[in-house]
């Protein structure tokens, strides 16, 4: 039997523990064609909904991920053992006493869909259930609650309490009650509202959420059929006043503001915000979605939208061994500059003391206007797999190299200025080396072809030349290399004279739409962890007492499931009146 019949079976099986009672009244609505948002109260601030969880059920279980994990040994054990063999016993006693196998239970009894709902007027969740057949519907619940009277009466339980309302037998207290309406499971945590939701299955209403003219707009948003989809009334629950951390302009994280600041700003004034979730066997996609308009930026933030909200990243520099990449428009001069109305007091008085010390240390030059604004907008950070076959001394740890790269503003003048500062720290970190006793930078300038590449490399002892368990420092060669207006400050040389060469042609390409754009390549971050197999065998066997065959065991299955994925990616687009993140796993067929 499949392993995830026993996640299809728990809320069957919750069901069987807490029911008792009598049959549950049969109601003919089987011509209603209402759906749930033609029955849910217009009033709702919250809505989610799964269309299709059949369909899910299939995407997940015929998976390439779920089929590797079920080859696992782990998973043999756990499928064997006496506990799941008595639950696939007690699973086939309530298929035979429905006439139906789980699956088809499943399929029948959730196939109509699955809508969750928040009503402020009754303060009040909602779970409308329907199925796509209400005679089934009740004959399987009829079984279940047979099924838990006499669970309950053997154990001594207390009987769940029952009663009616206008004919229909209501199951529960307090703050959870259900009853079946037709082919209609209702659910809530209120009796108020499972009045409400009873009177309108009965009766109709002229008010449901069909006439939210909010909830319209967002639901003609989203793109196709998602998997799931949900909607927030943002602006109702901003004006009532539950929404106070939105309404604060200042924070005392540099790095948070650099990476949310603008998605804050956008909620302070957006109506609604809507979330869709889309399952194949090929990907996993993720949508966040906002309406916006340029005009909603304050003048401090126009550093992150840039003006007139019109701030795309650059087309990013990827190589064949990338591993990560981040590209995105971040004025960050401007940042720097409008602090005062960025962060709070405390981070403001720390940046002042970087500010004198940051102006000190480039001889006496505006750290903001002077430093900072000589880069432009166009920020790109790349994460390299290295190849150390033709490299001595090799390090014991392997580590990726990393790059930033972007624009110089006025480039003829920062180019001499950037080169300075570059030399001057690689001094400053042979003084700090020598004082720990590290190996010593030797520093050099190369062409490669039109480029010139600033470099420095630790020096070997003479009998660690060969070697191939060196210090970590061998990890890098830290290096500045121009080309054009670009710059590319690199933790290795070689690195440098890879994102020189993809800087050909980039700059008069035609920018994204993406303001922020990060992508995940699977097969070389499994190459890179796998330089490190043995680091990483080592490091499990101390971490967790196993021997070195249960070491090599898991991390090779880490690196299975790792090679069932394609990449994973990110990105924030303000385009067509919205503001949307889409977050994205590919796997493998």
């Amino acid at each position: 039997m499949k392993r995830t019949g026993l996640i299809a079976m728990i809320p069957a099986l919750l069901f069987v523990s807490l029911l008792s009672g009598q049959s549950l009244a049969e109601i003919d609505l089987a011509s209603d064609q209402r759906t749930a948002v033609e029955i849910l109260p217009e009033s709702c601030l919250a809505v989610a909904q799964m269309p299709h969880p059949d369909r899910l059920l299939t995407t997940l279980t015929e998976h390439a991920v779920w089929k590797k994990i079920k080859q696992q040994p782990e998973y043999q054990a756990a499928v064997s053992n006496p506990g799941y063999l008595m639950f696939l016993g007690i699973r086939t006693s309530i298929e035979t006493q429905i006439g139906m196998k789980w699956r088809d239970a499943y399929d029948t009894v959730l196939g109509g869909g699955i809508t969750v709902a928040f009503d402020p007027a009754t303060q009040g969740v909602v779970a409308l259930v329907r199925a796509q057949d209400g005679e089934k519907l009740a004959a399987t619940f009829k079984t279940l609650i047979q099924l838990g009277r006499q669970d309950a009466k053997s154990k001594g339980k207390e009987q769940l309490p029952q009663d009616e309302y206008r004919g229909i037998t209501v199951y529960g207290k307090d703050d959870g009650r259900f009853a079946i309406v037709g082919s209609w499971l209702v659910m809530v945590n209120k009796g108020e509202l499972g009045r409400k939701m009873i009177d309108t299955l009965l009766d109709g209403s002229d008010s449901s959420l069909k006439n939210n003219e909010k909830f319209t707009a967002a639901r003609a948003s989203i793109d196709g059929d998602p998997t799931l989809w949900a909607w927030v009334d943002l602006g109702t629950i901003r004006d009532a006043g539950f929404a106070k951390g939105l309404e604060k302009n200042q924070t005392e994280n540099p790095a948070a503001e650099l990476l949310v600041g603008g998605i804050l700003t956008n909620l302070r004034q957006t109506p609604f915000v809507t979330g869709a979730l889309y399952v194949t066997g090929e990907s996993t996609r993720l949508t966040l979605a906002a309406p916006h308009k340029s005009e909603w930026v304050e003048e401090f933030r126009e550093y992150w939208f840039g003006p007139d909200g019109n701030g795309v990243a650059d087309p990013p520099l990827e190589t064949e061994s990338t591993i990560f990449s981040l590209t995105t428009y971040r004025n960050v001069s401007e940042m720097w500059l409008r602090a005062g109305d960025l962060f709070d007091e405390r981070m403001n008085d720390e940046l002042a003391k970087a500010d004198a010390n940051l102006t000190t240390f480039f001889a006496g030059k505006d750290f903001g206007e002077d430093i900072l604004g000589s880069f432009g907008p166009y920020l790109q950070l790349v994460v390299n797999r290295q190849d150390f076959a033709d490299v001595f001394p090799k390090p014991a740890i392997r580590l990726p190299s990393f790059a930033l790269t972007g624009y110089l503003e006025n480039a003829d003048e920062t180019k001499t200025e950037l080169r300075r500062t570059f030399q001057s720290l690689i001094g400053f970190l042979n003084v700090i080396g020598a004082m720990n006793g590290n190996p010593q930078l030797d520093q050099d300038v190369e062409l490669h072809g039109d480029h010139k590449i600033y470099t420095a490399s630790f020096v070997p002892e003479p009998a660690d030349k060969k070697s191939e368990r060196a210090k970590i420092q061998f990890n890098f060669s830290p290096s500045l290399a121009f080309a054009g207006d670009r710059f590319i400050l690199a933790s290795t040389n070689s690195l440098a004279k890879e994102l020189a060469d993809a800087t050909t042609g980039k700059r008069g390409e035609k920018r994204s739409a993406s303001n922020t754009g990060m992508r995940l390549d699977a097969k070389n971050l499994g190459v890179a962890l796998n330089d490190n197999r043995e680091q990483l065998i080592a490091n499990n066997m101390i971490s967790d007492g196993h021997t070195r065959e249960e070491a090599e065991r898991q991390i090779g299955i880490l690196m299975e499931v790792l090679a069932l994925f394609r990449q994973a990616s990110f990105d924030l687009k303000t385009t067509d009146g919205q503001l949307r993140i889409e977050l994205g796993i590919e796997t493998v067929k």
